[in-house]
């Protein structure tokens, strides 16, 4: 019995499963034969190449702040200094009663992401920084010059900012035009 069983062990290692389970089931002696599971291989289809280097992006796209116009409301420029980002706010004129306007936004990144917005606040004296805005709306930070038209807000003083901008952001504006 040792004899048998030693070379029955002897051919799983080199016979494939199947081999040894049919010459297997012609002895009865009561042995009982392991079976190894048998493993599929498919040589179609290749292990990709894993890549760890970064896609470059090409060039960032260029936004260009407009120069202001008679009437406007609020802008907000963001430029690139350093490690971090410096904001300016020029306020303008206040918001006309029944007038309507548009606002602009661009922002210029490494790569196009999602996720900026930007908001209009009361900036009446001691206001600004407190409270919800008044309105806000998501923006891509691409580089694409984006609208919002035919926008009514209230009458008196009104600040912009934007938020969420992109650690690799350049440069940004947002800006509130009469129509």
């Amino acid at each position: 019995m040792r004899g048998i069983r030693g070379a029955v062990v002897a051919l799983l290692a080199v016979v494939p499963a199947s081999v040894v389970a049919s010459v297997a089931g012609g002895c009865t002696a009561g042995v009982t034969v392991p079976v190894a599971p048998t493993e599929v291989r498919s040589v179609s289809t290749p292990t990709p190449d894993v890549s760890l280097t970064p896609i470059d992006p090409g060039p960032l796209p260029v936004v260009t702040v407009p120069a202001p116009v008679a009437g406007e409301v609020a802008r907000v420029v963001v430029t690139k200094q350093g490690a971090g980002k410096a904001f300016r706010n020029v306020p303008g004129v206040p918001v006309a009663e029944g007038r309507t306007y548009t606002v602009e936004v661009a922002c210029a990144a490494g790569r196009p992401s999602t996720g900026t917005s930007y908001a209009v606040y009361d900036a009446a004296p001691g206001t600004w920084g407190h409270g919800e805005p008044l309105y806000s709306r998501p923006f891509t930070c691409d580089g694409a010059v984006q609208r919002t038209v035919h926008l009514g807000l209230p009458a008196g003083k009104v600040q912009i900012d934007v938020r969420g901008l992109p650690g690799d952001a350049v440069t940004a504006y947002a800006l509130i035009r009469p129509e």
